[in-house]
């Protein structure tokens, strides 16, 4: 009883109360493409998600803000407060398949949408 008291109070003590925490962020997908050499109208080759991709924030100067995992539809979804990021996929550099770093800008409300879009090098 005495125990379950301490966890009690030091909890109540270390814990801040702020429901910003989580108002802002960035969400999004990951996408490869193309998918086919050939795309016509008749025969489209859509972009397919990128499930399990490891997704890195950072500030523009380059410190890291945090890192998340796509879900098996390609989505990612990481709160940070506003400010201005790089997002981008981790994808391997060795060979095709290539990745162009994101710049958002987080605003004071709300989460920024962003689809990442990696090249698959199929030409």
């Amino acid at each position: 009883m005495l125990v379950a008291a301490l966890l009690v109070g030091v909890s109540a003590c270390g814990v801040a109360n702020d429901s910003s925490i989580g108002d802002t962020g960035v969400r999004g997908v990951v996408v490869a493409g193309p998918q086919c050499p050939v795309e016509t109208v008749d025969s489209p080759c859509p972009d397919r998600p990128m499930a399990e991709v490891p997704v890195r924030i950072s500030t523009v100067e380059g410190g890291q803000v945090g890192e998340v995992r796509t879900d098996q539809r390609g989505r990612f979804s990481l709160p940070v407060p506003p400010g201005s990021y790089v997002v981008e996929a981790l994808v391997a550099s060795a060979g095709p398949v290539s990745a162009e770093p994101v710049p958002v800008t987080v605003g004071e409300a709300g989460f920024v949408e962003v689809t990442i879009r990696v090249d698959t090098g199929i030409r």
